[in-house]
């Protein structure tokens, strides 16, 4: 079985300049990534990428419905794969319409993609979001609406996002990682692990994960990317990149 390079990417909605542009792009394409999951990714992102990246394309829309609010959209090399099916919804109990968990700082989404595997000739999901930046409380019920998702589904699952939480403390992180989903990082192969969120002021936080099925997949390599591009940060968050393979 051929592997599949999967990267995280909060973008970061403010401080759109040309320059920063062209270091998230720099980023992305160094790794080359089959499976792109990108959080704040505001409309103006969304065409930035969609223009710099042909070989790519996108399932999603934005979290206040159509092209508006921020996108927790995925990318998929068009060489590699074909896209089933897909769709966003909110993290609520009407996942189908605009809604958001009481004490959410703002609405929550995540998209998922029905994909087809044209190397292994299998079929795959990957679901990407961004849990919200409050409180504790209303990521576990937010994680509780997503995992009810993932449990339905017919094939193996990876999950990219920011989730705001830490690992360390984070008993959401232990529910996430109690079911049918593991930390890739802790699977890897080989690993570099480092700091997801920076905030450009140092920060040591990681909050960005991969996780996948850990019944069905073998986690080759597990990499942060806080390197810098053009002496700067992408972003205030390193991207994570992983490879993995069905077992």
């Amino acid at each position: 079985m051929k592997s599949i390079s999967i990267m995280s990417f909060n973008l970061w909605c403010g401080g759109v300049t040309e320059e920063r542009t062209a270091r998230v792009l720099a980023a992305i394409r160094t790794s080359a990534p089959d499976i792109l999951g990108v959080q704040e990714a505001t409309p103006q992102w969304m065409n930035i990428l969609r223009t710099a990246l042909p070989e790519y394309t996108s399932a999603g829309f934005g979290r206040e419905g159509g092209d508006k609010g921020e996108y927790s959209a995925i990318f998929v090399k068009n060489a590699r794969f074909d896209i089933l099916a897909e769709d966003t919804r909110w993290l609520t109990d009407t996942p189908e319409v605009f809604s958001y968990v009481e004490g959410s700082l703002c609405p929550r989404v995540y998209t998922w993609a029905k994909l087809y595997d044209k190397e292994n000739e299998t079929a795959l999901y990957h679901i990407n979001t961004h849990l919200d930046h409050g409180p504790e409380e209303v990521r576990m019920v937010q994680a509780h609406f997503l995992y009810d998702f993932i449990e339905g589904l017919d094939a193996p699952v990876s999950v990219t996002g920011d989730f705001n939480y830490d690992e360390r403390t984070s008993e959401v992180y232990k529910y996430f990682t109690a079911g049918v989903l593991a930390d890739s990082k802790y699977l890897a192969k080989e690993q570099y692990a480092a700091p997801t969120f920076h905030g450009y002021k140092n920060y040591d936080a990681i909050i960005d994960f991969c996780y996948v099925s850990r019944d069905a997949y073998e986690v080759g390599t597990y990499r942060v990317i806080d390197a810098l591009f053009d002496g700067e940060h992408p972003s205030d968050h390193n991207p994570v990149i992983v490879s993995i393979c069905k077992k």
